[in-house]
């Protein structure tokens, strides 16, 4: 059911976009725009709201609290994040290897992502002096960006006949 109301809003508003962007673009956008939206709503509600400002000390390991805001947000979007690339982005492409190898190859994209993520939103922080929220922010969308032509020709590509 769920699968069904999200392929019926997708090709409800294509049509607003179809000039200006492929179905596999908009749909990537689409569907990221909402993970990435769960993503950045956890970081801010564990980085403003659940955890103290500041360094934690966790098992003798000192962290920022925007950094494990950013890992507890990375590992609740990545599920998620797959199943919405893999059913609705991706979803036209024959399956190339089984659901576990695209599962570790997104993974290591992600994970790419999350550590781009992490040294863009420090810079970001601590050169640029933005709030951790907007640096969230900005990070995000440059890391999605490579994300997408990383997820589209490594994850999720067609081999060649």
């Amino acid at each position: 059911m769920l699968k069904k109301n999200i392929h019926y809003m997708l090709k409800l508003f294509y049509p607003l976009f179809q000039k200006v962007l492929p179905y596999q673009t908009y749909a990537y956008l689409s569907v990221g725009t909402v993970n990435t939206a769960i993503n950045i709503l956890l970081y801010a509600i564990f980085y403003q709201v659940v955890l103290p400002k500041g360094e934690i000390h966790i098992y003798g390991i000192n962290m920022e609290s925007y950094t494990i805001s950013l890992i507890v947000a990375f590992l609740a979007t990545v599920p998620t994040g797959f199943w919405l690339s893999k059913h609705f982005a991706f979803n036209q492409n024959p399956v190339v290897g089984s659901t576990i190898r695209q599962l570790g190859k997104y993974f290591l994209v992600v994970l790419q992502g999350l550590g781009s993520d992490y040294i863009l939103l420090v810079s970001l922080i601590h050169i640029a002096g933005l709030h951790p929220t907007i640096g969230k922010i900005v990070s995000t969308v440059i890391v999605l960006t490579l994300n997408f032509l990383l997820q589209k020709y490594f994850t999720f590509r067609i081999k060649a006949a």
